[in-house]
Formats: C-alpha cells, structure tokens, sequence
C-alpha cells in the first residue's frame, strides 16, 4: 500500500512539472497589437474612471479552438460599472474578482482581428504619505501574447509629479512598443492631497485585499482538486474519462473550456497587480497541456 501511495504521488508529480512546462514554452496564439488605457481621477474621493481599447489578432485558432472570450484583469477587486463601450461585445460582468470577462458577439479565427473598448470605476488606488497622494497603475498585462504598442494616458489635472514619457493635450502619456510576453509599464503619479476634496485614509491602496483573497481561493481549490483526483483514483471513481485535470475540475467552472492564462500576479501593496488571458472553446478535450494523463491510465499502472 506504501508503495502504491509513493507511486501516486511521482505521477503527480510528474503530471504537474509537464503542465506547466507547456504553459512556459506556450506557442503564440494571440498578439495586442495596440493596447491603449485612460486614466480620469474623480477629484473628490480619488476613485478612477478607466477606459481600456485592445486590439487583440487571433494567431492560431487550430490549438483552443477560436476566441471567444477573454477574461482581462483590473487592479483590485474593488471596481464597479463595468460598461461595454462597443458593439462587437455581447457581455461584460465582474468575474473571479480581481478580472471583467468579456464575451463577444461572434467567434474569431486566425487572421482575424478585434478591437473592443470597455471601462470600469476603480476605487482603493491611492496611498496617502503626509501631504502628498501617491498613485502606481500597472495595467492589465499578457502572459501569453507580445504586446506591439501599449498606450497609458493619465488626465493630467492638478498632478504635481510623475514618471511620464510625455505630455499630449490634456494627458500624461505612457507608451512601450514591442512588449515581451509578461512585460508591464507601471505609471506612477503624485498629487497634494489638497487637490482632493474627500479622500479616505482606510480607501487607500493597501487596504485593498481583492488579490490576496483570489490567492487563497485558488490555492483552496488546487488542493481540492489534487485530494478530489487521489481519492477517485483510489476508490475508483474519477474525472470525466479521456481528459486531464484540467479538464474535470476546472472545466466545469469555467464551462466554455480552460483558461489559458497563467497569470504570475501576486504583487505587494506598491504596485496594482493584474493580468489577462483568454479562454478558448473545446482546449480540453483536445488535450491543450499535453499530459494524455486519465484516471483509467492511473489505475493501470497501479495494478502492475
């Protein structure tokens, strides 16, 4: 029995090094070939209205299928008013709490290109330090696709100091061109806190726990899984047949098929954090992560 208990274990082992082996040697299946986000400060209680415009080119509809739905993070969990603001988005709503999924009106294959503009309010931005009020956006970033041009433009209103590039018009503006996989650009502006007419202390960015808790859960239900997927092995029971794990537990939560982002996001309170992805359609059944690993498959090596 010892034996059989070690030998599950190696299998799982070995199952979880190749999943994530795939993930970080991902093929490039999408490309932001311009991503572009406005920043407008409330002046009363420093909470942001921010637009978000992606175009998003579809590089391989053939591996996940075509796209979708994307799930695109924010910087915490504390926003609200999610607003389509084109017609090509059929759905917009707040989903694992940190992120807004978007589902679109159509299917997109390869070749194909799609630009979509959305806007959220973001509360819990700022960090008070004496008389300053300090702020530090890292936009959503791309795990998994090269960003050719990003575009950060930060009403410039009444701000007293920042990391700018440049100044158009009425906006502080960011921008980075030919952005690596994981790459991020992180806007930092200061203001007097005078220039404000009704910021809270305990609305300050540290108080924020959106991240931390979507953290927890996923740790939560990582473990749950893995015990969940030992002991259908053991009693032989187990996940739908022919799939991987990904495709038992964590298809049926996300229903249109995996998540292929695998977003390393865990900042600290002095950087808001968030990340992207999208979700493709049938990824599971073909196997997206390579591991051809089954229940059946399990049991037969443990009757040997």
């Amino acid at each position: 029995m010892k034996k059989r208990y070690i030998l599950i274990t190696l299998i799982f082992m070995l199952f979880i090094l190749t999943g994530i082996n795939n993930k970080t040697y991902a093929a490039d299946w999408d490309e932001i070939e311009n991503y572009v986000i406005t920043v407008e400060p409330r002046m009363n209680d420093g909470t942001l209205d921010i637009t978000y415009e992606v175009t998003w080119k579809v590089l391989d509809s053939e591996t996940e299928g075509p796209l979708e739905w994307v799930k695109i993070g924010t910087p915490n969990s504390n926003f609200d008013n999610a607003t389509a603001l084109t017609k090509n988005i059929k759905s917009i709503k707040k989903y694992n709490g940190s992120y807004v999924r978007i589902d679109f009106n159509k299917k997109y294959y390869q070749g194909e290109t799609v630009t979509f503009k959305y806007s959220i309010h973001q509360s819990y931005m700022y960090t008070l330090s004496g008389s300053k009020c300090k702020y530090e956006f890292t936009p959503a970033w791309f795990t998994d696709a090269k960003v050719d041009n990003l575009t950060i433009r930060w009403n410039k209103g009444d701000v007293s100091n920042s990391n700018k590039n440049k100044v158009e018009g009425n906006y502080l503006v960011w921008n980075e061109k030919n952005i690596e996989k994981g790459g991020k650009v992180t806007a930092k502006v200061e203001y007097k806190k005078t220039a404000f007419t009704a910021l809270d202390e305990n609305k300050q960015k540290k108080n924020a726990n959106g991240m931390n808790t979507i953290i927890v859960i996923f740790v939560i239900i990582f473990i749950i899984g893995i015990a969940l997927t030992i002991l259908g092995v053991i009693l032989g029971g187990g996940y739908y047949g022919h799939r991987g794990f990904y495709g038992g537990y964590y298809h049926h939560h996300y229903h249109h098929g995996c998540v292929r982002s695998s977003c390393a996001c865990a900042c600290a309170h002095s950087c808001a954090c968030a990340c992207a992805g999208s979700g493709r359609a049938g990824c599971s059944k073909k196997d997206f992560y390579g591991t051809k690993l089954t229940t059946e498959k399990m049991k037969k090596v443990l009757k040997k």
